[in-house]
C-alpha cells in the first residue's frame, strides 16, 4: 500500500467526485465522467468479475487520484476540470458513496448519430454486476445528497431494472433516469409518481418524425411522444419530474423542428424542458468547431418557448460549462444571442401564455427579498440594503442542497432558532444535515417559521419559490441568497 504523502492539515486539490463518486462504465470502474473529461479507470470489467474490487480497493484508488491531482508530473483529465477545489486533507472521507454514474451496459434500441456508442459500434450488453459493486457500501455510507445518473445504454432494456430501482429506493439515493422513452415502463411511471425517481430525462431532439428518424436511427417519434405524455402525467402528481431535452446538432436546427418541438412541449407539458448542445466535437478534440448555427437555433427555440410560458433550462450550463472553459465560452455566446434576439421577440404578453392544463392553479410568482453573508445583509424589493439579524428567529432553509448546507455554517446565520430544511423530494425528507431534519413543503405551515431562506439551483428556482409561496404562513419573511 503506497505511503500517504499528505498530513491531515495539508490543504490539497480535490473534488467531491473523486472523493465519493463511482462511474460504473462499460469499460470498467472509475470515479466519474463529466462530459469530455474523466479520470483514469480504477479497473476493468474482468477485474470486477474476478473479485478484486472491495471497498478498501476503491478507497485506495480514490486516494491515488488525489495524489495524482496534486502531483505536477502526473497526467489526469481532472487537472483541467473547473470542479477542482481546495480542502484540508484530514477533512476528506474516502469511504462514502455520493454521485453514481450507472453505465455498465450500452445496448440500445436507437442509433443516435451523436452517440459515441453508435459512432464506435459499441452497443454492449451488461458487462458485470453493478449492484454487487454498489452493495460494497452500507446504507450508512450513503451521503445525504447521494444521487445516481441511471443512463447507459437504454435502462428499459435491462432485465433487472426494477431490482436496480429498488436498491436505490431502499438506500434513499435519488434517481435521475435517462431513457429514450421508446419503451414505456410502469416501474418508471410509478417511480416518478411517488418520487423515488426524482427526474426522468428524455432527449427528443426533433420536432418532426423525419428528423427524429434521421438523427435517432429509428422511426419512433410518435411512440416516444405518447410515452412522454404518460410520464408527464406521473410527474404532475408533484413528487418526481419529467424533463424533455433538445440536443442541438448539425441536422436539427431548421425552423420546422424548432416549431414542431416547441408546440409539442406545449401539448405534453413536461415539468421541464432542457436545452443543450452536442458536445461530441469537444470530446473528439475538434478544435475550432463552429457552433454558430446551433447557437442561433437554440436561441430561437428558447425564446419561442418562453413566449408561450415555458422557461427552458440551459442544461449545457450545468454540464460542460461547469468543467470546461471552452464550454463556458460557448454558453456566454449563447446567452448573448438570446439577449440580442429578445429585443425583437414579443415576450410577457398574457394572451400568448398557454395555461398549463396539468396544474390546477397558476404559479405563485413572487420576487423575494435578497440576502447576503459576511456580513449578513438584507436587500428589500425597493432596493434598500440593511444589516440583518436572525437571532431568535425561527428559520427554515430551502432546498436541501450543498449551498444551503454551506449557509448553515455561517456564524450569523447559526444564531437563528433553526428548524431545519425543506425539500420537494420524498427521498430526502426525513434525512438530517448536521443534525437538522429535512421536511416537506407541505409541513411549512405547521412549523410556523419567521423566515425562510432560499438558495435554489437555477433549474429549480421558480418551482421552489412557488412552493414556498403556496405553503408559507402569512407574515413569513422570504429571502433568496445572492
Amino acid at each position: 500500500m503506497p505511503i500517504d504523502p499528505f498530513r491531515p492539515d495539508d490543504v490539497v486539490k480535490t473534488c467531491r467526485k473523486l472523493e465519493s463518486g463511482l462511474n460504473l462504465a462499460v469499460q470498467g470502474l472509475r470515479a466519474c465522467t463529466r462530459g469530455a473529461m474523466m479520470p483514469p479507470l480504477f479497473c476493468s470489467p474482468e477485474d470486477i468479475k474476478n473479485g478484486i474490487v472491495t471497498k478498501e480497493f476503491i478507497i485506495e484508488k480514490r486516494k491515488e487520484y488525489i495524489r495524482m491531482l496534486n502531483d505536477e508530473s502526473s497526467h489526469i483529465d481532472c487537472k483541467s476540470c473547473l470542479m477542482v477545489e481546495h480542502k484540508r486533507y484530514g477533512d476528506i472521507d474516502f469511504s462514502r458513496l455520493g454521485h453514481v454514474d450507472l453505465q455498465h451496459y450500452s445496448f440500445c434500441n436507437l442509433r443516435c448519430a451523436y452517440c459515441a456508442y453508435t459512432r464506435d459500434a459499441m452497443h454492449f450488453s451488461v458487462q458485470y454486476d453493478a449492484l454487487a459493486v454498489l452493495r460494497l457500501f452500507s446504507p450508512d455510507d450513503v451521503e445525504w445528497n447521494a444521487h445516481v445518473d441511471f443512463a447507459g445504454g437504454e435502462p428499459t432494456l435491462l432485465d433487472n431494472l426494477e431490482e436496480h430501482l429498488e436498491f436505490f429506493r431502499t438506500r434513499r439515493i435519488r434517481v435521475l433516469m435517462f431513457t429514450n422513452a421508446v419503451l414505456y415502463s410502469p416501474a418508471i411511471y410509478d417511480g416518478l409518481a411517488d418520487g423515488s425517481i426524482y427526474w426522468v430525462v428524455t432527449s427528443l431532439d426533433a420536432g418532426t418524425p423525419s428528423t427524429f428518424k434521421a438523427l435517432r436511427g429509428r422511426d419512433r417519434y410518435l411512440q416516444v411522444i405518447e410515452n412522454l405524455s404518460r410520464y408527464a402525467v406521473a410527474g404532475s402528481k408533484g413528487k418526481g419530474m419529467l424533463a424533455v431535452k433538445y440536443i442541438f446538432c448539425e441536422s436539427n436546427c431548421g425552423d420546422d423542428d424548432i416549431a414542431g418541438f416547441a408546440y409539442a412541449m406545449l401539448a405534453l407539458r413536461p415539468q421541464k424542458v432542457w436545452l443543450t448542445f452536442d458536445f461530441a466535437p469537444m470530446y473528439m478534440r475538434q478544435s475550432g468547431y463552429d457552433y454558430s448555427r446551433q447557437i442561433e437555433a437554440y436561441a430561437k427555440l428558447y425564446l419561442l418557448l418562453k413566449k408561450h410560458g415555458i422557461e427552458a433550462f440551459h442544461y449545457y450550463k450545468e454540464a460542460i460549462a461547469t468543467v470546461s472553459r471552452e464550454g463556458r465560452d460557448i454558453m456566454d455566446r449563447l446567452l448573448s444571442s438570446i439577449e440580442e434576439r429578445s429585443s425583437t421577440t414579443p415576450l410577457d404578453i398574457p394572451d400568448l401564455i398557454f395555461r398549463d392544463f396539468r396544474n390546477g392553479e397558476p404559479p405563485e410568482r413572487i420576487e423575494p427579498e435578497r440576502f447576503s453573508i459576511n456580513p449578513l445583509k438584507l436587500t428589500t424589493n425597493n432596493g434598500s440594503s440593511e444589516k440583518w439579524s436572525l437571532k431568535g428567529k425561527r428559520v427554515l432553509l430551502a432546498p436541501a442542497c450543498p449551498m444551503t448546507q454551506q449557509l448553515l455554517s455561517d456564524p450569523e446565520i447559526q444564531s437563528a432558532d433553526w428548524i431545519g430544511f425543506i425539500d420537494r423530494n420524498p427521498i430526502q425528507q426525513g434525512k438530517q444535515i448536521e443534525g437538522k431534519t429535512i421536511y416537506s413543503y407541505e409541513a411549512i405551515s405547521s412549523m410556523k417559521p419567521d423566515v425562510i431562506l432560499a438558495a435554489p439551483p437555477e433549474k429549480h428556482r421558480l418551482d421552489i419559490l412557488d412552493a414556498i409561496a403556496r405553503n408559507a404562513p402569512a407574515g413569513t419573511r422570504i429571502a433568496e441568497f445572492g
